[in-house]
């Protein structure tokens, strides 16, 4: 390939490879220099790991790079990293650019400090406008700059590439069209506002930028500053903190286990949907960044999901798997959901809340608390594992959910759901004393005299076709959020703010424009674009069902109506993608964890390790065959409830003679080793 770094940074590579083989210093001598400056030629026959979209959608091919879908109101970044440019240095690049009005422009950035830094944050940004004119600017800051020369030419950018140098000598910098040669430069100045010694490309947000080739000489190493929005974690466990329950407990384990072993629905057909999705997840590697950020939706969609997809796919793969090991007792499931948590927690070294980063994370990370809570005090992780991710949510997860708690539409109401999953984790009770006053402000906020959620419902500037999508959006963390605080002694479910209505008001209004969506008021438009009304649009049409009104199973627990059953009825097992995948088989009628299945008897959920009183009374499913076969309606046999309060027998399902000779004859296997295993001692004991 053409764009690979030339032969001055390959030589300075060799070197470095070969240092290792060397006979060590001897003690007292000189430290080895630093590396000369090298020279990068890159040609862009495809985008390197060196090269950073950190804004807008950059693709390259065929010897270019290019902006496939423009970034945020700064315009679109290409960054190098891990390099920079020394004090002294030149620059050469040719670029098109396609788009964008007479002032509309293409260039690159110098001296610049943050990786993600756009032309107002740092450094200087030396560009070429349609209409020929090239400039030399500085950031000023809050976005603003300062111009420091101009000089119009007969480039133009949107018609034919253009050829830009510039040279840099400590805090001269002389800019000039065409080749390196800048005897005679355009612009000339001299300027101490920035020493940083980063560089890379940028863009005007409207414009289409194409990079042809890039000659970057005085090239040296550099260490990526951590940017200004990053909440950073240390690795530092947390040993000093409690362990409380957050919205799958022990009970509520043994409960929906015992549901399918008699083939109760909705446990029994979404046990199974489960076990395709763990099945899969054992399949897949975790792919934790070590900085986490994600670029505003709406400028950029494709890099949106691209690196939200990351967290999303790793929590809800970590949930489902543990959801898995403690029904089914497999315990490669566990180890599997317990690796995908240790990789986050030793991987990630940043957080970061700018753009749709801290919303992203709020509204995923949750699903590794609830694997987490699966996990704890089991075999399949380890007590130095957990006391780290709770160290993480501490440390690193909470101040991250807290820089957008103070939103009073959806953000918030995803904030407040990881910082309270966080707190009622480690049953930090200032905190969850915090996360109900803050719920109680929301419900007062969020919820109209009508029962709508006024931020919501007109969303997609005011045409309203997001409206029903977004009330789900923003239903579903409050009513996981009064889920967990109810565990803890506070209802949410029950407040009436001072409009009179509540979350019952809020998922009956949603329910009834789910069950007719003509009669949502603030849509006139064609129903069939009404946008995720029922499942996750873009997934269904992938071939992926997501469901948008999944809480529908928590509503439902606790202000049952016949339009929402039967609409749970329609759809069946119901999973997501945010936050909590499963609720149709961890809670579809199951608003009392302690009733038997279809008897109403209090049942005994054990206690000690988790899964204690279930089947084996110790590891999730212990002393029973891993999920082999699948008994009447689909229920898997030899697996949690066989045993445990609501099995076949104890709830008077048909239980055939096969099912009790086999039963006898293990039986008797048993007492068989039992006495073997006795006479073996005896006889040790008498040797």
């Amino acid at each position: 390939m053409r764009n690979r770094w030339r032969f001055s940074l390959g030589l300075i590579g060799v070197v470095a490879l070969a240092m290792p083989a060397l006979p060590a210093t001897a003690a007292g001598t000189a430290p080895v220099a630093a590396a000369p400056p090298a020279t990068i030629e890159e040609a862009f026959d495809d985008l390197s790991p060196e090269w950073l979209p950190a804004a807008g959608t950059w693709e390259a091919a065929d010897g270019v790079a290019r902006v496939v879908q423009p970034g945020s109101s700064r315009g679109s970044i290409l960054a190098l990293t891990g390099r920079g440019l020394d004090g002294t240095a030149t620059v050469t690049a040719t670029f098109a650019s396609a788009g964008g009005g007479a002032s509309a422009w293409a260039g690159f950035t110098v001296r610049r400090s943050g990786t993600t830094d756009d032309y107002t944050q740092s450094g200087y940004t030396v560009f070429v406008r349609n209409n020929g004119e090239l400039a030399l600017i500085r950031a000023a800051g809050d976005g603003q700059v300062a111009v420091l020369g101009t000089a119009q030419t007969d480039a133009r950018p949107g018609s034919a590439p253009v050829t830009v140098s510039v040279s840099l000598d400590g805090e001269r910098m002389r800019v000039g069209l065409g080749g390196a040669e800048l005897a005679a430069p355009l612009i000339e100045v001299t300027d101490a506002a920035f020493s940083g010694s980063g560089f890379a490309f940028a863009a005007h947000r409207d414009v289409r930028m194409a990079v042809d080739s890039v000659r970057l000489a005085g090239v040296v190493d550099r260490a990526e500053p951590v940017p200004t929005d990053c909440v950073a974690w240390s690795g530092e466990p947390a040993t000093d903190a409690g362990r409380g329950e957050v919205l799958v407990s022990d009970a509520r384990v043994a409960a929906v286990s015992a549901r399918i072993t008699v083939g109760e629905q909705p446990q029994a057909s979404a046990y199974a949907r489960l076990l395709t999705a763990a099945d899969t997840g054992l399949e897949r590697a975790p792919a934790p960044p070590t900085t986490f950020f994600v670029p505003f939706f709406y400028n950029d969609p494709t890099a949106h999901r691209a690196a939200r997809d990351g967290l999303q796919n790793d929590a809800n793969t970590a949930y489902e798997l543990a959801l898995a090991y403690r029904l089914s007792g497999d315990a490669r499931y566990g180890a599997q959901a317990a690796r995908f948590i240790d990789a986050w927690t030793s991987t990630v070294e940043c957080v970061r809340t700018r753009e749709d980063s801290a919303l992203a994370f709020s509204y995923h990370f949750p699903a590794f608390v609830h694997a987490a809570e699966l996990l704890r005090g089991t075999s399949a992780w380890s007590p130095a594992s957990e006391a780290v991710f709770a160290g993480f949510l501490r440390e690193t997860a909470t101040p991250v959910a807290g820089s957008i708690l103070h939103r009073t539409n959806n953000w918030g109401s995803w904030a407040l759901e990881t910082t309270t999953a966080a707190a009622a984790y480690l049953d930090d009770e200032a905190g969850l004393a915090a996360a109900h006053a803050r719920a109680v402000e929301l419900l007062e906020h969020q919820i109209d005299e009508n029962g709508h959620l006024p931020e919501e419902v007109d969303r997609n500037n005011g045409v309203g076709d997001y409206g029903i999508w977004y009330t789900h959006f923003s239903l579903l963390p409050l009513f996981l959020v009064a889920e967990t605080l109810s565990a803890h002694g506070y209802d949410v479910h029950d407040h009436v703010n001072a409009n009179g209505r509540g979350l019952a008001d809020a998922a009956d209004a949603a329910a009834g424009w789910v069950a007719d969506p003509a009669s949502f008021p603030y849509y006139t438009g064609d129903l069939t674009k009404l946008a995720n009304v029922r499942t996750i649009d873009y997934l269904r049409d992938a071939g992926i069902m997501a469901h948008s009104m999944s809480y529908f199973e928590l509503a439902q627990n606790h202000y049952p109506t016949g339009e929402r059953a039967a609409l749970l009825a329609e759809e069946g097992p119901m999973t997501t993608i945010h936050s909590a995948p499963h609720l149709s088989l961890t809670h579809g009628g199951l608003a009392d964890v302690t009733a038997a299945p279809g008897e109403g008897e209090p049942s005994e959920p054990g206690e000690g390790e988790p899964g204690a009183g279930e089947p084996g009374a110790g590891e999730p499913g212990a002393g029973t065959p891993g999920g082999a076969g699948t008994g009447p309606a689909g229920a898997p046999t030899g697996e949690p409830g066989a045993g445990a309060t609501g099995s076949l027998a104890a709830s008077g399902g048909d239980v055939s003679p096969a099912t009790i000779v086999l039963a006898v004859a293990m039986t008797l296997v048993g007492l068989v080793l039992v006495v073997a295993r006795v006479r073996r001692r005896e006889a040790a004991a008498g040797a």
